[in-house]
């Protein structure tokens, strides 16, 4: 079960790793670099959605600078999905208390603005 310890400008801790990047973390747990960009994009989307996960997190930065796009949030839709955007901090959260209750959850978490 991942834990994201927290998130600070520029860098995220997740179970207990720093990452000095944005980063995805998949429904299995597995953790990947997201390169910096200010959109939430389709192929984001459709990249987290191959683990099957209940639920997607997108952490949109420390002030909320990023913007999902409009096709991805209506493929969360089509796909039965939840989809939950925020300022990091606040998603940071979210995910954790959804991985705590057992479901399955992808996330992308911006880190900086």
């Amino acid at each position: 079960m991942v834990h994201i310890d927290g998130a600070s400008f520029g860098s995220i801790t997740v179970d207990g790793k720093r990452y000095p990047h944005d980063v995805w973390i998949f429904a299995d747990g597995s953790i990947r670099r997201r390169d910096r960009d200010h959109e939430f994009t389709l192929d984001e989307l459709d990249l987290l959605l191959k683990g099957k996960p209940e639920l997607v997190v997108v952490g949109t930065g420390q002030s909320g600078c990023v913007q999902v796009d409009k096709e991805a949030a209506e493929l969360a839709v089509k796909q039965g999905v939840k989809m939950i955007d925020d300022i990091t901090p606040n998603a940071l959260e979210k995910y954790n208390e959804v991985v705590k209750a057992g479901r399955k959850v992808a996330g992308a978490f911006h880190v900086t603005c």
